[in-house]
């Protein structure tokens, strides 16, 4: 087995975990646009989470755009309040949550402390669907953008295709000049990430937070339950190749 050369990471869920800002930034925002101000934020946000489970699945499946399913969810959930607005008032409210939402993301110092470590032994790279603005803005609003490599960041809306499309992990494979079995990619979504790596031949590592049960996949290098789980996997991988 060649020994690996790239380490790949996904970004949301894996390094920016939804948990540790969604819920408080998304309420002072439905406080502050003027088209939710005026409804009770905690019953709008349990709507919110329902039209964001309709519409996620729609988009794990293909079906819409990630532009989409960030308009279509809230649209949807005011209009469970009789209150109607466009995709651009829609947009205007998402952009204001951004700019609350950089507020809250905060770098795990634990999590700099790996990446310095992968650092010194790997080229790093990220393979991540969104619209390239918000991804830049997570990795400068947590400081961990210069852990990865000078364009070695791919996002969907760049590249012009989305996870688990295989040009986006070939676009990597071809900026990092490494061959697939040199590579292993990091992600929490088995669609996206898992079977979007093995179809270009690259080994990957599942971040499974939800105990989700897994698929079969015989290029599944590990399965972790957090990302610090990382440093026992990849040093099992760098035994084997020796």
């Amino acid at each position: 087995m060649r020994p690996i050369k790239v380490v790949l990471f996904d970004l949301d869920d894996t390094l920016v975990h939804f948990e540790d800002y969604w819920n408080p930034s998304l309420l002072e925002t439905f406080r502050r646009h003027p088209a939710t101000r005026m409804l009770d934020p905690d019953r709008l946000l349990e709507v919110w989470w329902e039209k964001n489970a309709i519409y996620e699945r729609q988009y794990h499946d293909q079906l819409i755009t990630i532009r989409q399913f960030r308009n279509f969810r809230l649209i949807e959930a005011l209009a469970e309040f009789g209150v109607a607005i466009d995709e651009t008032v829609a947009e205007e409210f998402n952009d204001l949550h951004k700019t609350i939402s950089k507020s809250y993301m905060k770098a795990d110092p634990k999590l700099v402390e790996l990446l310095k470590e992968l650092k010194q032994s790997y080229s790093l790279g990220l393979v991540t669907n969104g619209t390239a603005a918000w991804q830049y803005d997570k990795l400068d609003a947590m400081g961990i953008r210069s852990w990865f490599e000078p364009g070695g960041i791919f996002i969907s809306e760049e590249v012009g295709v989305e996870k688990p499309h295989p040009g986006i992990f070939l676009k990597a494979l071809e900026h990092f000049r490494a061959a697939p079995e040199e590579t292993v990619f990091v992600g929490d979504s088995w669609k996206h990430d898992i079977e979007g790596a093995t179809r270009v031949g690259i080994r990957s590592i599942w971040l499974n937070k939800r105990h989700e049960p897994a698929g079969h996949n015989d290029m599944l290098m590990g399965e972790i339950f957090d990302i610090f789980e990382l440093r026992n996997v990849l040093g099992l991988a760098k035994c084997e190749s020796r």
